[in-house]
C-alpha cells in the first residue's frame, strides 16, 4: 500500500512540477532517478540474508503452532461428530457451539499473526535501509542521483538505472 502511495505521490508530483514551475524558461534542470530492488537487496547481502532468514524462522514457528492448533480442531470436530449419536441434541448442540468459537478464535489468530508478521517485515526492511543507507548516499552522489525508490513503486524503468 505504501509502495502505491509513494507511487501515486511521484506522478501527482510530476504531472503538477511543470504547473508550478512556471512559464518555461528553456532550460529543464535534469535530474536522475535510481531504482533499488529491495528484495534482491534481502535475498543476496548477508545482512538481508541473515535478517531474511531469522524472519522465515520465526514466522515458520508461528505457521506451525497454528497447524497444530487447526489440526486439534479437526480431530476434536471428527470425535464430536463420531459422537453424536450418543449425545443429547443439545449437549451436542453446545459443544459444536464451542467449536465454533475455538475456529473463530482461531482465525482471528491467524489475522494477528498475519499483521504481526507484515509489520516485522516492515520492521526488517527499515533496519536494513538504515543499514545501508550511508551507503545508498554515497553511490547516489557518486552517479548524481537526485531521487531513489523501490524497484516495486516503479511501473517501468530501465535496467541501466539500478
Amino acid at each position: 500500500m505504501n509502495r502505491y502511495l509513494a507511487l501515486g505521490c511521484l506522478g501527482l508530483g510530476l504531472m503538477v512540477s511543470p504547473i508550478l514551475s512556471g512559464p518555461s524558461t528553456g532550460a529543464v534542470p535534469s535530474s536522475k532517478i535510481g531504482v533499488i530492488d529491495l528484495d534482491n537487496t534481502l535475498s543476496s547481502t548477508p545482512a538481508g540474508k541473515r535478517a531474511n532468514d531469522a524472519f522465515e524462522k520465526t514466522r515458520k514457528a508461528k505457521q506451525s503452532q497454528l497447524d497444530k492448533e487447526q489440526q486439534a480442531l479437526k480431530a476434536a470436530d471428527a470425535d464430536l461428530e463420531k459422537q453424536k449419536a450418543v449425545l443429547k441434541p443439545d449437549v451436542y448442540n453446545q459443544k459444536r457451539q464451542e467449536l465454533e468459537k475455538k475456529f473463530v478464535d482461531l482465525q482471528q489468530t491467524y489475522v494477528k499473526l498475519e499483521r504481526d508478521l507484515a509489520g516485522e517485515r516492515t520492521k526488517l526492511i527499515q533496519d536494513l535501509l538504515k543499514l545501508a543507507g550511508p551507503k545508498i548516499e554515497a553511490i547516489a552522489k557518486s552517479e548524481g542521483v537526485n531521487i531513489i525508490v523501490d524497484r516495486e513503486a516503479v511501473v517501468w524503468a530501465d535496467a541501466a538505472v539500478d
